[in-house]
């Protein structure tokens, strides 16, 4: 029992770290695609097309676009995730909600501190790239930075999840003996309990 308790604890430990390493990659992309790439790319298009130029050049407008190219990566990977650990029957909601809520904490702590840091100079460009995907939201709250952050990390890792939730359903529904197997462990661990609270006793 205790070694299946350290491999869980193991694998999560293991499974953050790295999808919060991925989320801080991918944040960094969003912001290059965002400010660098979309805006480049709008320069292409017409003069006849000046109005939509313009809307893809706004500070918000750039901001979303780099949340979108974020979301669309952590669909791709929590959707690949969901289907191997099914498939491996290491599947669990309540694995994936506290590792996606690790992440989010942990990507979230610098914002706290954000004003009582001098952010000037490389710790300016530090905030502005690590919550470049917030921007949009921080916008539409009028400026609040805190709630716009943690709105910006509820997309995100929204996104995840439902990507995850929704591989799941879809590999079980193509291979439904994993459901059968899924409540034969589930009896097995009630049992387990059962004869441990009965030999305690």
């Amino acid at each position: 029992m205790g070694s299946e308790n350290f491999d869980w604890l193991r694998f999560v430990v293991v499974y953050t770290a790295a999808r919060l390493g991925l989320l801080l990659a991918l944040v960094v992309f969003g912001a290059f695609a965002g400010s660098v790439l979309f805006p480049a790319l709008a320069t292409f298009l017409p003069y006849s097309m000046i109005g939509v130029k313009n809307f893809l050049t706004q500070p918000d407008v750039k901001s979303a676009i780099g949340t979108l190219v974020i979301c669309l990566f952590l669909v791709w990977v929590f959707f690949d995730d969901g289907r191997k650990h099914t498939a491996y029957e290491e599947w669990s909601l309540a694995t994936i909600l506290g590792v996606l809520i690790l992440v989010g904490m942990l990507y979230f702590i610098p914002a706290i501190f954000r004003d009582s840091f001098n952010a000037e100079g490389k710790g300016d460009i530090f905030y502005k790239v690590l919550y470049y995907p917030a921007g949009w939201v921080i916008k539409m709250l009028d400026d609040n930075y805190l709630v716009g952050v943690m709105g910006s990390i509820l997309v995100m890792l929204g996104t995840a999840f439902a990507a995850y939730v929704m591989s799941y359903k879809l590999y079980v529904k193509k291979h439904p003996v994993l459901l059968v197997s899924d409540s034969r462990r589930m009896m097995q661990t009630v049992s387990d309990d059962e004869d441990i609270t009965d030999d305690e006793s």
